[in-house]
């Protein structure tokens, strides 16, 4: 059984959290199972999975919510919605065709020792005392999401996206930003004082300080920000005997036991609450934002239409681009 996802430090730990488990027989799996793990981006399999759904390079796939309630849609997922743990899922972090094993907490992160500036707002990124220092992700990266949010805080909506770009176009002649494309170079970039504050990941600002001791501070601005569930959706049109092997391993994923060990793992937290229980109160209380405040939560909820989003973002993302290269 072929699954795939991401690399580097975060797929390494997605394989000790959800696939080692299936692979060893550890709770809550029964048997030992054989599964292989292969790295690739999400947009290559996205548009491989949207071109040709009935012929599957993987039986697993690794995608945050939208994209696969858009494949399912497209026939090329399976539906989860019977599986026993699906309904331990909280309506938020799933879709028919996509249980969530955990979501993304995004806000702004910034370098507490290299600015006394607080960020609680989009705008407080466009600052020319930050020129060079301010980092931003591509479009196809979480760069849509966030500018998706900017654009609606902005007065505009999914048919006027001009508010947006005209906030990006402020943004880039003010900071000169850095696009990075990765989250370990990200990382980098903040360790080797590079990059001083970005819309970034509250688990992996956490960490920043838990693991490099740099003190960072990290805010859910006002008016909105993101946050997106992932998982594993199963693809429709493989073999029988690897689409059975699929749906064990799709339904383990849901259960606390890999939620919690991924939470403990990297800080993120669980889409399953019953997870929740099983993570050490020494995990719970260095990283805040496995437990959002209700004013962050609220900031969280901000109605948009990621479902549609995932089907005009292509043409949309052309502008983007041209603002981001200067036009």
């Amino acid at each position: 059984m072929r699954v795939t996802g991401g690399g580097g430090s975060w797929g390494e730990d997605r394989q000790a959290a959800f696939f080692e488990p299936f692979e060893n027989g550890e709770p809550p799996y029964d048997e030992e199972h054989n599964y292989k793990y292969i790295t690739a981006a999400s947009g290559q399999y996205t548009t491989e999975l949207k071109r040709d759904p009935k012929n599957p390079a993987y039986e697993l796939v690794e995608l945050d919510g939208q994209r696969a309630e858009l494949l399912g849609q497209n026939d090329a997922l399976i539906k989860q919605t019977e599986f026993d743990n699906y309904d331990d899922i909280p309506p938020a972090f799933k879709n028919e065709y996509m249980g969530g094993t955990v979501y993304f907490p995004r806000g702004i992160a910034y370098r507490e020792d290299k600015t006394d500036k607080e960020f609680n707002t989009w705008d407080s990124l466009i600052d020319p005392d930050l020129k060079g220092k301010v980092g931003f992700e591509p479009w196809d990266n979480a760069g849509s999401k966030y500018f998706y949010v900017i654009n609606k805080i902005k007065g505009g909506s999914l048919d006027n996206i001009e508010p947006g770009l005209e906030w990006l176009r402020e943004f880039v002649e003010t900071t000169d930003p850095i696009i990075f494309d990765q989250i370990d170079q990200a990382l980098s970039l903040f360790m080797n004082e590079e990059m001083y504050v970005a819309p970034f990941l509250s688990a992996r600002t956490e960490n920043l300080e838990i693991n490099e001791d740099i003190p960072m501070g990290f805010s859910v601005p006002e008016g909105g920000c993101v946050q997106d569930y992932w998982g594993y959706p199963i693809t429709k049109h493989t073999s029988e005997d690897r689409l059975e092997e699929a749906k064990i391993l799709g339904n383990g994923n849901l259960a606390p036991e890999p939620q919690a060990k991924f939470a403990e793992i990297m800080g993120y937290p669980p889409a399953n609450p019953a997870a929740t229980e099983l993570i050490p109160d020494e995990t719970l209380e260095k990283h805040p934002m496995m437990n959002p405040t209700e004013e962050q939560r609220a900031r969280y909820d901000v109605g948009i239409d990621w479902l549609q989003v995932e089907q005009q973002k292509q043409e949309d993302g052309q502008r983007f681009k041209e603002v981001l290269a200067g036009g």
